[in-house]
C-alpha cells in the first residue's frame, strides 16, 4: 500500500510498481481514481484498520507529507499522520515493512563541502524539518520495539512534474508566466536527485529480502548551487527570462541552511542503489514535463 499516491514521489512510485508488475494499492487525500481516499491525520482508526485488513499489504509506503502551511497543519500531516499509520499497522498488519520517505530538511546544514551520512546528527531548521524528524522518530522507537521500518531521507527532487512548492517547479510555473522572475537568495548548495531514482530506491527497499539499515539517505551525492540549477532549467526553457534575486537574509534557508550534500555510501553497498539520471537530464526533463506541473501542484497534499 502506498499512502500519499497522488503527490510527486507517489505517482513515481506506484508508476515503478504497475511497471514491474507489482500488485499495489493507492491512497490518497486527494480523489480521483485509480485511488482510494483516505486522510490519514483526520480519518477515524476504524476505517484505517479496515482497509490494512482488506489489503493485507506486505509493505507500507509512506510517502504522505505536507511540505507547507503553519505548524499545525504541519504537524497533522507529518506527524499525526504517521502515528495513526504506525498504529493501525501493528494493529492489523504487523509482519508489514513500513517505509518511511523522510527528507534532508530533517538534517539541517553541514559543513561546506561535507556529506551528510545516516549517523549526522539531525539538526533541523524549519518547522516542516522538525515535524519530518518526529514521524521519523516514531518509525524508529516501532523499530527499536521489533518492527520491520526503515526510513528513506531523500534529499532535493527534480524531475518532471515537479510541484510549485520545491524551487523547480515554480522556476518552471513562473518562467511561463513572466520574464523576470523574482525569487529568494540562490545562495544555497543543495543536493538534487530525481524523483524517478528515489522511486527506485522505494521499490528496492519495498521487495528486499535483506535486513536494512535503520535509515538510508537518498540522493545523487553532489550538491549543486541553486543559482546555477535555475540559471541552467531557464536556459533549457529557451524564454531569455531573467531572474531578479533576492539578497541573502538573515533566518532564510541559505543562510540557515549554506550546505546540504547526501553521503550515500550505505544504500549503495546495502541495495546496490545509486542515483542514474544526471542533473542535467533531471533538469531538461523537468522542463519538459511541464504539463505535469498544474496538475502535481493541485495533489501536492496528496
Amino acid at each position: 500500500m502506498v499512502f500519499g499516491a497522488g503527490g510527486f514521489l507517489g505517482t513515481r512510485i506506484c508508476a515503478l510498481l504497475t511497471e514491474r508488475g507489482i500488485e499495489h494499492r493507492g491512497m490518497t487525500r486527494s480523489t480521483g481514481e485509480p485511488h482510494q481516499r483516505f486522510d490519514l491525520a483526520t480519518g477515524h482508526c476504524y476505517a484505517l484498520d479496515a482497509l490494512l485488513s482488506m489489503y493485507k499489504p506486505t509493505v507500507i509506503v509512506n510517502a504522505a507529507a505536507t511540505t507547507e502551511g503553519d505548524p499545525v497543519a504541519l504537524t497533522r500531516g507529518n506527524v499525526v499522520a504517521v502515528e495513526a499509520l504506525l498504529s493501525a499497522m501493528q494493529r492489523t498488519a504487523n509482519n508489514a515493512r513500513f517505509v518511511q520517505i523522510g527528507s534532508a530538511a530533517e538534517y539541517g546544514a553541514a559543513p561546506r563541502g561535507t556529506g551528510q551520512d545516516e549517523q549526522f546528527e539531525p539538526r533541523p531548521d524549519t518547522a516542516y524539518g522538525y515535524t519530518k524528524l518526529a514521524g521519523s522518530e516514531l518509525v524508529l522507537r516501532t523499530r527499536r520495539n521489533g518492527a520491520d521500518a526503515v526510513v528513506l531521507r531523500s534529499f532535493d527532487l527534480s524531475g518532471p512534474g515537479s510541484p510549485a512548492s520545491t524551487l523547480l517547479g515554480r522556476v518552471v510555473r513562473e518562467v511561463q508566466a513572466t520574464d523576470t522572475l523574482q525569487l529568494g537568495s540562490l545562495e544555497a548548495w543543495r543536493d538534487f536527485v530525481d524523483v524517478r531514482d528515489v522511486a527506485e530506491a522505494v521499490v528496492a527497499v519495498a521487495v528486499t529480502d535483506e535486513q536494512l539499515p535503520p535509515v538510508l539517505n537518498v540522493g545523487s551525492g553532489q550538491a549543486a548551487q541553486a543559482r546555477d540549477v535555475v540559471q541552467r532549467l531557464i536556459e533549457l526553457s529557451g524564454t531569455g527570462a531573467t531572474v531578479a534575486e533576492e539578497k541573502r537574509r538573515a533566518g532564510s534557508s541559505a543562510d540557515a541552511v549554506p550546505w546540504q550534500q547526501a553521503d550515500t555510501h550505505l544504500i549503495e553497498e546495502t541495495l546496490g542503489w545509486s542515483c542514474r539520471i544526471p542533473l542535467d537530464e533531471s533538469l531538461a526533463d523537468t522542463w519538459a514535463g511541464r504539463e505535469q506541473e498544474l496538475a502535481t501542484s493541485q495533489q501536492a497534499h496528496a
